[in-house]
């Protein structure tokens, strides 16, 4: 049986809600398109619009592998985007780290 990761999202709305998921190769955005948290994730994780685009807090991204060219530049097109804060939830993948992480869902483009 696989790890049980729970992640404490925050929606659009204001809503708080906790999702748990057991641990695997399933990214974040997979488990927040399933579970109808406001990201659309139009291209299907592919990096290439932004719509999957999430708000950590700042204690939580040095848990996280750093954003790579792709994810950076599509970030700063973001117009919420925060340096601080900015990552598009399907580059992280669903694991040990992200359990107990709370994050907000970016407001719509």
């Amino acid at each position: 049986m696989s790890e049980s990761i729970s992640v404490n999202v925050t929606t659009r709305e204001g809503e708080q809600r906790t999702v748990t998921q057991g641990a695997g190769h399933e990214s974040l955005m997979q488990v927040l398109y399933e579970e109808d948290i406001g990201v659309e994730a139009i291209c299907g994780g592919c990096t290439s619009c932004a719509t999957c685009h999430v708000l950590i807090e700042p204690e939580w991204m040095s848990k996280l592998p750093e954003r790579d060219q792709a994810e950076l530049m599509l970030l700063q097109y973001a117009e919420h985007y925060d340096p601080e804060r900015s990552r598009l939830s399907c580059q992280l993948q669903l694991g040990p780290e992200l359990d107990g992480m709370p994050l907000t869902i970016a407001p719509e483009e």
